[in-house]
């Protein structure tokens, strides 16, 4: 099981989105699967973690360049329906007392690339054969294919 390192598990951020459990975590934040409490519907909430070494102007830097990131996903997932939807991005101090830059995609469901690779390794296959890596990388493919041309 993943720590809940800001406090968020049964707690709301802006009175929205409410955190259930935690899906994964990673050297620059936590995901939680939560749930958006206007739309009725599964949410991944990425929560930043912002190092405490900063100070206040390299923290509000290091916010607002994840401010821009969820804005510029916001935009690249609209223009494609092959790249995760954005819904919102914000900022909440958490039960904890820790400033927490969120960023609310859409949930989807699945097993991550980490777990496959595990998976496959677990049953002694090593790489994908070349047909099948073009196979799940071409949906991928063309989402930033056409991301490109319309840029």
């Amino acid at each position: 099981m993943v720590a809940d390192p800001f406090g968020w598990i049964g707690h709301t951020l802006d009175d929205r989105y409410r955190a259930l459990t935690v899906a994964g975590e990673g050297g620059f934040g936590v995901v939680y699967r939560g749930h958006h409490l206007g739309l009725d519907v599964p949410v991944a909430i990425k929560c930043l973690k912002v190092p405490q070494s900063l100070g206040d102007a390299e923290r509000d830097e290091f916010e607002r360049r994840f401010t821009e990131e969820g804005r510029v996903l916001h935009r690249l997932s609209r223009a494609s329906a092959g790249v995760v939807q954005a819904l919102d991005v914000g900022s909440a101090v958490s039960p904890r007392g820790i400033l927490t830059p969120y960023l609310v995609l859409e949930w989807l469901e699945g097993q991550s690339l980490e777990s496959e690779i595990r998976e496959r390794a677990r049953r002694g296959e090593r790489c994908w054969p070349v047909a099948e890596a073009v196979e799940l990388l071409t949906p991928a493919a063309r989402a930033l294919g056409g991301l490109t041309r319309s840029a």
